[in-house]
């Protein structure tokens, strides 16, 4: 493709449905988007797909990174909904990719691709449980945020010989994403906007913070700090995997938003994934090494003084007394009460039994196990062990084969196998395998893969780092 033309559509996708948002909110139609933003969504997504699929998981991700911020405007002007057809366009964008396992669907009786199916037979377990548990409505809204990940995953293992590519589009992606989403996040603790306030009221989370200045916990463009923390920690590892300049103005927003998140897992995974980047050999590790020292160099003023480090120097001292914090004493509650249950549980409760897809089944209000801080115990409780053994085993497996080392050194399946890493590390604490969470795990695997196939069978190596 064109570089050229390839750098001015993807701008002008999102450019084109900006627009769109801005002229409905703008002549308070805003009403109008709950139908208009994810057909236009996946109208761009489906030509992006069909024509440019380097770009097409560009696009796939902003709307990932932006979508809950117009929903967000949305509500502001509309009033608040609890469930928002709005939230449907990532989706419906990376659930084209079934197409790519409709046509390439032969392929899952081979490595790499069974141990995808193994996953996918085991949300199709959960599935027809949680059909007969809690409704059709509620299981089908789980499968989609369990399973379009792992079909992301599979686009990407499908079209290896185009990871240069990926490669190319992702890091371009993320810089830009740190950048923009990081920026926000300052404006957001600074000074909130109002539709930002709004939503904090709004929206039953406790743990977000207060909706005044320099008491917001930073999520950014995204609905809450955990999803904003993981998809920041994705892309400060990406960073640091090469790309263009604009990687050292992203740097400086970007660290510090991510810190303003207060997210503690998230910051000591972060760390496990720049050890494992550490790690890697090759020519490129002083480069590395360089860009850790200058990014250093910028983040380090905004984080010495001012109210930035006042934020996040007083999250750190709790990690001294986790006895007395109120997340971590809870968290220890809840697996010291519910393991039991959850592993003892053989067939599961079925998708939909928990997390935000309670709604549909309870009329609008989070169910009982609407909030779930594990995916250690939500994989058992929810797939029960046939289920859970399929999906756990499938991931394990393609993990162990991911994060061997490529044949050629190359930074970025570096930093795709500490995302992984870093994800993985963190499903004690919370559910890391859905929404936006699980397609940083599954797309970062699916790229892992993907170069290691593209090194492995000596495709021509045009910007191995």
């Amino acid at each position: 493709m064109n570089l050229r033309l390839s750098s001015f559509i993807l701008p002008s996708a999102i450019l084109g449905l900006g627009a769109l948002v801005a002229v409905c909110l703008f002549a308070h139609k805003g009403s109008w988007l709950h139908l208009l933003y994810p057909l236009g969504a996946l109208i761009v997504g489906g030509l992006l797909y069909l024509r440019y699929p380097a770009l097409y998981v560009g696009f796939m991700w902003w709307l990932w990174f932006l979508t809950p911020e117009v929903r967000r405007l949305l509500d502001y002007q509309s009033g608040w909904h609890p469930q928002s057809t709005v939230m449907l366009a990532p989706y419906l964008v990376a659930g084209l990719t079934f197409f790519t396992l409709l046509r390439h669907s032969p392929k899952l009786q081979d490595f790499p691709f069974f141990p995808m199916g193994l996953a996918s037979a085991g949300l199709l377990y959960g599935f027809g449980v949680g059909v007969l548990k809690v409704g059709m409505f509620a299981a089908a809204f789980d499968l989609i945020s369990w399973i379009v990940p792992v079909m992301v995953a599979f686009h990407l293992v499908v079209h290896w010989r185009n990871y240069p590519h990926y490669r190319r589009v992702t890091q371009r992606t993320f810089s830009w994403g740190v950048f923009v989403m990081g920026l926000y996040g300052l404006w957001q603790f600074f000074a909130p906007p109002v539709w930002d306030q709004f939503w904090m009221l709004s929206a039953p989370m406790g743990s977000i913070g207060s909706p005044e200045p320099l008491e917001v916990r930073v999520f950014s463009t995204l609905n809450s700090p955990g999803p904003f923390a993981v998809v920041m920690m994705a892309g400060l590892l990406v960073l640091l995997s090469g790309g263009s300049l604009q990687k050292w103005i992203a740097a400086g927003p970007g660290f510090a938003s991510f810190l303003l998140s207060l997210v503690r897992s998230t910051w000591g995974a972060w760390i496990v994934g720049l050890f494992f980047l550490a790690a890697h050999r090759g020519r490129s590790r002083p480069r590395l090494l360089a860009a850790l020292a200058v990014i250093g160099l910028i983040v380090w003023p905004l984080l010495s003084f001012g109210p930035i480090a006042d934020a996040i120097d007083a999250r750190l001292q709790t990690i001294s007394t986790l006895q007395q914090d109120t997340s971590f004493t809870a968290r220890f509650k809840f697996y010291s009460e519910f393991a039991p249950q959850a592993f003892s549980n053989l067939l599961g409760e079925g998708l939909g039994s928990t997390g935000v897809a309670t709604k549909l089944s309870t009329g609008g209000e989070l169910g009982q196990f609407g909030d779930f801080d594990s995916g250690v115990m939500a994989i058992p409780f929810v797939l029960g062990w046939p289920g859970g053994l399929l999906y756990a085993g499938g991931l394990v497996w393609l993990s162990s084969y991911a994060l061997r080392r490529v044949k050629r050194p190359d930074l970025f399946a570096a930093a795709s196998r500490g995302i992984v890493v870093a994800v993985l590390a963190q499903l004690v604490v919370a559910n890391m395998v859905t929404g936006v969470s699980g397609m940083v795990l599954w797309y970062f695997l699916g790229l892992a893969i993907a170069a290691r196939l593209f090194h492995n069978r000596n495709i021509s190596g045009a910007g191995a780092g």
